[in-house]
């Protein structure tokens, strides 16, 4: 379910952006639920960073017809926040589930207080919060990070948050960036 990456890769063709979505989840996860959790979840990435709205249901066609209305159902109850309690949040459905319910509960849906959510759901929470913040931060930008918590990132050679902002909007572009882009760093 960490693959909100790969809703940024193929920004402007939904099927390639469902095919590497599928692949990867593939990598490590037989179970057709951890690759429709996928799809379904990177797409909305993509919906969010060109539409500028939030929908987990925008990519229930990319999904085998046999599996729609069990997902579609799935994603009714996370906008409920219901789910089995009894499932662990380690699986792929309630991960989503619970990143969507603390998306979906949260009032204006912003980053902060969803994130805040996400966390709050219990057992695996660094996995909800990741899969919460990459839709999150499709739809809000980096921008709606609080700057203490942008402060604290690091990462491989001492690299900061502006160096991963500037990764994510060459992964968007295809590691091109012109710099007369909105986008550019």
């Amino acid at each position: 379910m960490r693959t909100g990456i790969v809703g940024l890769t193929r920004l402007h063709d939904r099927d390639a952006t469902a095919r590497a979505a599928r692949a990867v989840a593939e990598l490590t996860h037989a179970d057709p639920d951890a690759g429709d959790s996928c799809v379904l979840w990177c797409e909305a990435v993509r919906v969010a960073v060109l539409e500028g709205r939030l929908d987990v249901e925008s990519g229930l066609d990319l999904l085998p017809a046999s599996r729609r209305d069990l997902w579609a159902s799935r994603l009714s109850a996370a906008a409920r926040g219901e789910r089995d309690r009894g499932a662990s949040n380690g699986w792929t459905v309630a991960a989503l589930q619970d990143a969507w319910t603390a998306i979906s509960s949260t009032p204006s849906h912003h980053l902060e207080p969803a994130l805040h959510a996400a966390v709050r759901t219990g057992n695996d929470t660094d996995t909800v919060a990741a899969i919460a913040g990459a839709l999150l931060g499709a739809r809000w930008g980096a921008s709606s990070v609080p700057a203490p918590w942008r402060e604290l990132v690091h990462g491989i050679g001492r690299r900061r948050a502006a160096d991963l902002e500037r990764l994510a909007i060459q992964t968007a572009q295809f590691g091109e960036v012109p710099s007369a882009s909105p986008l550019a760093p």
